[in-house]
Order: C-alpha cells, then sequence, then structure tokens
C-alpha cells in the first residue's frame, strides 16, 4: 500500500477526475514504494502540485483537495462538542475553541473568522518534519483549507466557506484562513 497521503490524493484525482485525468496528475502512483524520505515526499507533493496547476482550474484544484483531506483529530471533536454542549453562544464557542487552539487562534469578525494554527511551522505531515523545504503551490495547501472547513462545519452546524491567506508551506509566516460563517 503506497503511504496514505498519496493514496488521498490518487483517490480523490480518481473520484472527482477519472483514471485518465489521474495517469497524468500522478502517474507515479502504481509504482510508489511503501517508504519515502521526508524530502522524497515532499519533492513528490510539489512535482503533483504543479501538474494539477498546469492542467486545472482553481476551482476543481479545490474540490480535489477537499475530497478526501485530513479529518478533525479526535481530541478536536470531544473538544468542540463539549463546548456545544456547554456554550450559549456560538462567540462563546468560538472564544473557547480559540483558547484551547493556543498557540493558534480564531478571531470573530462580522460574517467571517480568522484561523491560525499558530505553530510557526507547516501543520501538513508532508512538510511538518522537515526543517528546509522549496516553497509549494497554494494548491497543496487546498487540503488544509479543506480540513478548516470541516473543523467550521462542524462547530457552526452549517456549511462554512474558507480560503487560505497565508501558509508556511507557501512560504509564508504561520497557515492562517478567513473562514466564512
Amino acid at each position: 500500500m503506497a503511504i496514505f497521503k498519496f493514496y488521498q490524493i490518487y483517490r480523490s484525482i480518481k473520484e472527482e477526475l477519472g483514471e485518465d485525468m489521474v495517469l497524468k496528475l500522478f502517474p507515479e502512483y502504481p509504482t510508489l514504494p511503501d517508504k519515502m524520505s521526508s524530502q522524497e515526499q515532499a519533492k513528490l507533493g510539489k512535482l503533483i502540485t504543479d501538474r494539477m496547476d498546469e492542467l486545472l482550474d482553481k476551482e476543481t484544484i479545490s474540490r480535489v483537495r477537499h475530497k478526501h483531506c485530513c479529518n478533525v483529530p479526535k481530541e478536536h471533536i470531544v473538544k468542540i462538542k463539549e463546548l456545544k454542549g456547554r456554550c450559549s453562544s456560538i462567540d462563546e464557542i468560538l472564544t473557547e475553541y480559540s483558547d484551547f487552539l493556543s498557540p493558534g487562534h480564531v478571531k470573530r469578525h462580522e460574517n467571517s473568522l480568522t484561523f491560525s494554527f499558530g505553530w510557526g511551522k507547516c501543520v501538513c505531515g508532508m512538510f511538518r518534519k522537515l526543517e528546509n523545504y522549496e516553497p509549494v503551490s497554494e494548491t497543496w495547501c487546498e487540503c488544509c483549507n479543506g480540513h478548516v472547513i470541516k473543523i467550521f462545519n462542524m462547530i457552526c452546524e452549517k456549511n462554512t466557506s474558507s480560503k487560505i491567506i497565508e501558509t508556511v508551506a507557501c512560504g509564508g509566516k504561520d497557515c492562517i484562513f478567513e473562514v466564512n460563517i
């Protein structure tokens, strides 16, 4: 079995765009080894996203990258359920969830939120272990954006949307998203 994150990319492309496009975007998949160094994984991730940027429009990229993004961690699900059971307003939930995220944060605006992981390094398992890497396309980070959407869909109990403001993998200082609620 290939490395799980690459399986998820392959599966997302195949389900959204079909077999022909998965062969164009990720021809390496059938011969991937079970183990790769972090540097090799980052290099392959960059190659795949470069191809996606060349062949797909932004909306399609988002659809593919959001399809099988990382799930909300169990500890966050437990915390969100606890806050929803205890707090009397969405603002109170967001304030307490922000405290839970520290050093990350959630800042409320009228119809949107600014969400930050606050790590000062990439939160994605693909890049987290690397000290240095060449910045990648925002296309890679759309997976994390899908993860953020899952979090706030759960908190707000409705469909939300999000856009990337800045990410470490793309050369930024933090991973920051604007979430429309």
